[in-house]
């Protein structure tokens, strides 16, 4: 009995010392141990869009085209005639527009973001059915909140392979991203389907794919608006239709 009275009061001992040790692992941290951790890590004020920041994301290579694809039709936030004064076809009409778009470090501040998820099917845009997947708006969400950047990224991109070209790997992805915003859908642009395979086929078969991408001369821009793809998109476009469209 007395042994284990001793044990019981050199443990208690034991362990008050080690709360008073800053360093010990009893320590509390100033007594807001039980509160949940708010630390903001995200480098902004925002708090209704709480995520993960993705360093990876660059405005050129990932945002842009998104923005292009789906929002820079004619008349609608295009260079010519943008609607709302609202031109989305670059970096610096985007950030350096009439309006103030885009607040960085806080996309639920940003009325490029809130335009994409607002519950309103009328206020959205681009209004259904050509709406922003999840993806796309996650993407633009995590573009403001790491600062708005004007990453461009062509100087850290790997070389471009061109070695092994395939449909679903890799021309699928570049059509999603550059094409079907207007040519997709329930409506696509001139009739003009790029979602299927075949169709993606026909255009690369008679040479108005790559015509168009490349802007070629006698050739329809596209897109119509923004910059043109880069030049590893079109060699990678290139090599699939040489290699026989696999």
């Amino acid at each position: 009995m007395f042994r284990t009275i001793t044990f019981i009061v050199i443990t208690a001992a034991f362990l008050i010392s080690c709360a008073d040790d800053p360093n010990g692992p009893y320590h509390p941290r100033n007594g807001d141990d039980n509160r949940p951790d708010t630390t903001d890590t995200t480098g902004g004020d925002d708090t209704t869009d709480p995520g993960p920041v993705d360093t990876t994301v660059c405005f050129t290579r990932d945002v842009l085209p998104i923005l292009v694809s789906n929002c820079t039709m004619a008349e609608c936030h295009d260079a010519d005639r943008p609607e709302e004064e609202i031109n989305l076809t670059s970096y610096t009409s985007i950030m350096n527009g009439r309006k103030t778009i885009v607040k960085a470090g806080n996309p639920s501040d940003s009325k490029l973001y809130e335009s994409l998820v607002d519950g309103d099917s009328e206020e959205r845009m681009p209004p259904p059915p050509r709406s922003l997947t999840q993806a796309q708006i996650d993407v633009i969400a995590r573009w403001i909140r790491e600062g708005a950047r004007n990453r461009d990224c062509s100087a850290d991109s790997v070389a471009c392979d061109t070695t092994n070209v395939l449909y679903t790997s890799q021309i699928a992805p570049i059509i999603t991203l550059h094409c079907t915003g207007c040519h997709g859908g329930n409506a696509p642009e001139a009739g003009i389907d790029l979602t299927q395979r075949s169709t993606v086929e026909t255009y690369a078969r008679n040479g108005m794919l790559v015509g168009t991408i490349s802007h070629s001369s006698g050739f329809i821009n596209m897109p119509p608006s923004g910059p043109r793809v880069n030049d590893c998109t079109i060699g990678t476009i290139k090599a699939w239709i040489s290699q026989g469209l696999r």
